[in-house]
């Protein structure tokens, strides 16, 4: 149906701030419309500072419309985890924790069943890492969601060989498995490189021949996730797209990633990377053999860091981890 015209009008006289109202005071259909309005904008403005445009001014856009769209609809649980993941990005972490608490406080989380424990060890990712892996695993938490077969698995490194001055004292990174709830065998597996999610069929075989463990192969120093079959996917596989951006930004490939790390890491004079290998010995092919297994089951087990819900960085900040983490999209087909 048509918005009639006065609406119209109001929704932008509020948006513009020509018009100061409280939500109370407006017609539940302002209100609503008002709400999607800011929200879409504060997509845009996030979008735009994830791409560099005018970076400073579009986040503070960002928050202001994220804000303003829970004014009018203070309920919206994906926009209270949106603002929380906003905040998260900037490392502003009392204001992500104050969000992450409020959300979860309307949409708990929930233990798993024995059932559902045994799913989550069933697929419990197999990791491969190169023989020169300084870093080890340091945690593995597991979120399995409430209304679809998919398990989110989160990783957590001791550091990035790249980023010793971020003030993240771990590397996060992300393994989903989805799974046919009638077979329970795995029908994809998705993992994180470096905002990039790569899929891939071999990796579906690979894990059945494992016994429906997905085998994930992990970049050396930046811990990007690969699968099998890797090698062979285009380089626009290897990109992340923005809803309000038109073009999908590259995200640089393996051998990229080995001519840079063949001549220095990022940050080698770093006081925090003094005892870190400065650089990458051998050749490209040494770069991509991943050899040693680190099997994440032993860390599920004993940590013990497993719930169900729709909403990852909030329930690993508020139930995991007593540490920060640097948050990713909560799911493979969320928007980043």
């Amino acid at each position: 149906m048509k918005r009639p015209v006065w609406i119209s009008v109001l929704l932008t006289a509020l948006c513009c701030g020509h018009v100061q109202a409280q939500p109370q005071a407006l017609p539940e259909q302002v209100a609503r419309e008002l709400s999607v309005t800011h929200f879409k904008l504060a997509d845009l403005y996030l979008d735009l500072t994830r791409v560099g445009v005018n970076r400073e001014h579009s986040y503070a856009l960002a928050i202001r419309h994220f804000n303003k769209g829970l004014e009018y609809d203070p309920q919206n649980l994906y926009y209270l985890n949106r603002l929380g993941y906003a905040y998260h990005l900037e490392r502003r972490l009392r204001e992500a924790s104050r969000l992450y608490a409020r959300l979860l406080k309307l949409d708990p989380p929930q233990p798993l069943t024995e059932q559902d424990m045994k799913l989550v060890l069933k697929f419990a990712p197999l990791l491969y890492v190169n023989e020169q892996e300084y870093f080890h695993l340091e945690d593995v938490t597991v979120i399995v969601h409430p209304d679809r077969p998919l398990i989110e698995y989160s990783l957590y490194w001791d550091d990035d060989i790249d980023y010793p001055e971020d003030n993240d004292p771990t590397d996060h990174e992300k393994i989903w498995v989805q799974f046919n709830p009638e077979t329970l065998e795995i029908e994809a597996v998705y993992a994180y490189f470096h905002r990039a999610i790569i899929s891939t069929p071999e990796a579906v075989e690979r894990a059945r021949k494992a016994g429906q463990r997905p085998v994930v192969y992990i970049q050396w120093g930046g811990h990007g996730s690969l699968l099998d079959g890797w090698q062979a996917l285009p380089d626009s596989v290897f990109t992340v797209k923005y809803t309000y951006w038109p073009e999908a930004v590259s995200i640089k490939t393996m051998p990229v990633r080995y001519q840079a790390h063949r001549q220095s890491i990022r940050m080698p004079d770093h006081p925090l990377a003094q005892k870190w290998p400065h650089k990458f010995q051998g050749t490209y092919e040494d770069y991509i053999r991943f050899t040693r297994q680190v099997d994440t089951r032993e860390l599920i087990r004993t940590k013990g860091y497993a719930l169900k819900s729709r909403w990852p960085n909030a329930v690993i900040d508020q139930y995991f981890l007593d540490y920060q983490f640097y948050p990713k999209i909560d799911w493979p087909d969320s928007i980043p």
